[in-house]
């Protein structure tokens, strides 16, 4: 008996199942392979186990953070934001996605200044610049919604959704022709 005890010990000991193996970017690659073929819950299990594994990793709180908006786990979202920038304020991408989700709550001040403080580390983001300019444009800040897209346009010429805003923007302001002249440049952007 105490043969089978010992035996039966020996076998739930190495048979224990591979998840207790896995290191913390075997969790972080796997919940990246999840989502790709659409499976949130498992990406979101993956990262959470990641970061119990990991508590310092800050691209596993941003990733997670964002596939927690995506599932419309707003305020999830954020904590896993701010934590990635407590972790690492440096992470232009944690702010900038803790920007659009503050923007989905309907906290469009505090997204912009997310957006800010993500421009700040990243200057050429075109995604802080763009979702900058179309929130200010809401803000009702047309010449700041201007140069926002301006930036835009500049790194990408075919943005065509930054030619649409920024024309909004002009249109706000009684700039007639040069909301004219960027809708032509959205509609043959759109339209080659």
């Amino acid at each position: 008996m105490q043969r089978n005890i010992l035996l039966l010990s020996l076998v739930l000991l190495f048979a224990s199942p591979a998840a207790a193996q896995m290191t913390a970017d075997d969790f972080f690659n796997r919940a990246v392979d999840r989502l790709k073929e659409g499976d949130a819950a498992g990406a979101i299990a993956d990262y959470t186990k990641a970061i119990e594994l990991n508590p310092r990793d800050a691209d596993a709180f941003n990733n997670r953070g964002s596939v927690r908006r995506r599932t419309g786990d707003h305020e999830g979202s954020i904590k896993d934001f701010t934590a990635a920038i407590a972790i690492d304020p440096s992470l232009a991408a944690a702010y900038l996605n803790r920007g659009v989700a503050k923007k989905l709550k309907g906290d469009t001040a505090g997204a912009v200044a997310d957006y800010t403080l993500a421009i700040k580390l990243d200057p050429k983001s075109q995604s802080a610049h763009y979702n900058r300019g179309t929130a200010r444009r809401e803000q009702r800040d047309y010449i700041g919604a201007i140069d926002d897209l301006s930036v835009v346009i500049t790194i990408n010429p075919s943005h065509t959704r930054a030619y649409t805003h920024r024309a909004l923007a002009y249109r706000a302001l009684n700039k007639t022709s040069l909301a004219g002249a960027d809708e032509k440049r959205a509609n043959k952007k759109a339209n080659p």
